[in-house]
């Protein structure tokens, strides 16, 4: 293949694309190399059509033109009789390719349009301009905000993990996808949005807030220092970019010249990112060869195995997760969990643990392709279980409007504990 292929590993749901709402949002769960091209490889030795990430020409595989012929007589017949405007051809197709994905009963299994392709791929290059919130779609299929992100637009203007977002300067979101209420809800810095919000099912109430660029620190890292204990490092992995490992392993060679003994590792609300960033991160804290995460297709089974160059495989370590922690985070966490190098604090996390390739289509829109799930070395399931910590510990909305902690809290006793002679 001369073009590698991108693999979103949505968050969504946050179907959490974990979008924040930048200039489009943040997607959780971003690309994957080298295991999806061994999936589709297999896809083709055995004659299915996957060639590569960009459709060129007709599709070639066992669907037949005649198989649609009740369809066109069907749009035929709209065309001739209908008593009314219909929509643009363009908007047409769409609507026929999205139903026709519906029926798959996969959420992760979607179309965008051309310029929430393009606005995808902005976000895929870390420009983002928008509100600065993490959202997903809830069970209920309404947007519902994650998480805003420290120091954005949508913090400040108070928004709350758990609020829903009903409308956007007056246009419901109700029934939308979440890359279309993405974006509905996105623009340029400077410019207002108008969201109108349930919060725990009270009535509904409008807020303004003015968008701006938002900048998401890939790594957060701080000595915290006891009289009672040795000093310790807390990391927060905010993301799993690009620059992931090289940030994490410069947070913990910093950290351990200040004479941190151990480690929180925090992945709360972390949405997901790159496959192979996720497979380095986990190699930080394990042995070169362990086995991180197996990933079963259509066609087979592929694994991903820990790499060389890890700096704390050894030394005392915690995981703190939530239910904002998705996609990535959730294979780091598991592959610690199930290697027991790390004990894993807080809550259930998300369940996301599927993989998507996608395709760009002729006129720049894209569709992704559920390929594969993802699970963890001992084989337990991530898409739909989530991982679950070893010890459970809530952070409510009050702890967080009064700026306590349990969750880390509860990581620096179990830390403690193991920096114990």
């Amino acid at each position: 293949m001369n073009t590698r292929r991108n693999c979103l590993v949505d968050i969504l749901v946050i179907g959490f694309l974990g979008l924040f709402l930048s200039v489009v949002g943040f997607i959780g769960g971003w690309v994957s190399y080298g295991n999806v091209d061994a999936l589709l490889d297999r896809q083709r030795a055995q004659n299915h059509p996957a060639e590569n990430s960009t459709a060129q020409g007709p599709y070639d595989g066992e669907f037949e033109p005649e198989d649609l012929k009740v369809f066109w007589e069907a749009l035929g017949l709209l065309r001739e009789h209908f008593y009314g405007e219909l929509p643009p051809e363009e908007e047409i197709t769409y609507a026929a390719i999205r139903g026709v994905l519906q029926t798959t009963g996969d959420q992760f299994t979607t179309f965008i349009n051309p310029e929430q392709a393009k606005m995808l791929q902005e976000d895929i290059q870390g420009e983002f301009e928008g509100i600065g919130a993490m959202v997903r779609m809830n069970a209920d299929n309404l947007l519902e905000i994650v998480a805003p992100i420290p120091g954005s637009p949508a913090e400040a203007a108070g928004l709350q993990p758990g609020d829903v977002v009903l409308a956007a300067n007056g246009q419901s979101i109700r029934g939308l996808t979440l890359m279309e209420a993405v974006a509905l809800i996105r623009g340029p810095r400077g410019t207002p949005i108008t969201l109108t919000i349930q919060r725990d099912g009270s009535e509904p109430f409008d807020v303004t807030i003015v968008r701006d660029r938002v900048e998401i620190p890939t790594v957060e890292a701080r000595l915290i220092e006891s009289e009672a204990h040795p000093p310790v490092g807390y990391i927060k992995l905010n993301e799993f970019n690009a620059k992931a490992t090289e940030q994490l392993q410069a947070a913990i060679q910093d950290l351990r010249n200040q004479g941190a003994q151990g480690f929180v590792f925090d992945l709360r609300n972390n949405p997901g990112g790159l496959l192979n960033q996720a497979i380095h991160v986990a190699s930080q804290f394990l042995p070169e060869g362990t086995l991180v995460l197996i990933e079963r297709g259509k066609f087979g089974e592929e694994v991903q195995r820990a790499v060389d160059g890890g700096v704390w495989i050894e030394g005392p370590l915690v995981v703190l997760v939530n239910n904002g922690s998705a996609s990535a985070s959730e294979i780091v966490a598991g592959a610690l969990q199930d290697h027991q190098r790390a004990p894993v604090v807080g809550e259930t996390t998300f369940g996301k643990g599927s993989v998507q390739a996608p395709y760009t289509l002729s006129d720049g829109s894209s569709l992704r392709v559920t390929i594969a799930r993802w699970f963890t070395p001992n084989g337990r399931a991530i898409h739909g279980e989530g991982i679950t910590p070893d010890i459970f510990v809530e952070r409510t909305l009050e702890d967080e409007e009064n700026q306590r902690d349990p969750q880390l809290d509860r990581a620096l006793e179990e830390l403690y504990r193991q920096l114990e002679p």
